[in-house]
């Protein structure tokens, strides 16, 4: 895992005044939940005009959580985070080790475990280091350095595989 460069913003466990851009985050998370309920709603009257419909999107879910389920990140890849939240609550949270911040790729916010609000905007937050260090890490100089550069046979075979395909797309096409 490449190292990251964790960032802070502010310090959780100090007296903290929202700002504008906190209440605005607050506002945009109301409204996306506001949104997700009202689909769900229209979803669930879908569903129960339709109990085939019912059935398929049930398995649908279904699988989705299986797979999901059946994946786990190893704790060396895990970040804890100390975290302030919109109601004034400090709260630990985790997040893979490669996201520089607790509030990247859709995680802005959380439900509160203390007083439940959902969502809870995250207005402060600093690294608290891994859930667990890796069991056997590797001697980073006896290690080779990987390559993701393809060779030049690798590159002339797919440059020619693509003419290929972009041939027989122009074909289709003019038929």
């Amino acid at each position: 895992m490449a190292d990251v460069a964790h960032e802070r913003h502010g310090v959780p466990l100090e007296a903290y005044e929202l700002t504008r851009r906190d209440h605005a985050s607050q506002k945009s998370s109301d409204q996306i939940r506001d949104a997700v309920n009202k689909q769900a709603e229209k979803w669930q009257a879908e569903e129960e005009a339709d109990p085939e419909l019912r059935e398929q999107r049930y398995a649908h879910r279904k699988k989705a959580l299986e797979m999901l389920g059946a994946f786990k990140n190893p704790d060396h890849q895990i970040m804890r985070w100390r975290v302030r939240l919109y109601c004034g609550h400090i709260v630990e949270t985790k997040r893979h080790c490669t996201m520089v911040n607790p509030r990247m790729h859709g995680s802005s916010s959380m439900r509160c475990p203390d007083c439940g609000k959902d969502p809870s905007a995250i207005v402060a937050y600093e690294p608290l280091g891994l859930v667990a260090e890796l069991a056997n890490p590797r001697n980073p100089s006896t290690q080779a350095p990987k390559s993701n550069r393809l060779t030049r046979t690798q590159l002339e075979q797919r440059i020619a595989a693509l003419e290929g395909e972009n041939a027989r797309l122009k074909t289709a096409q003019g038929s």
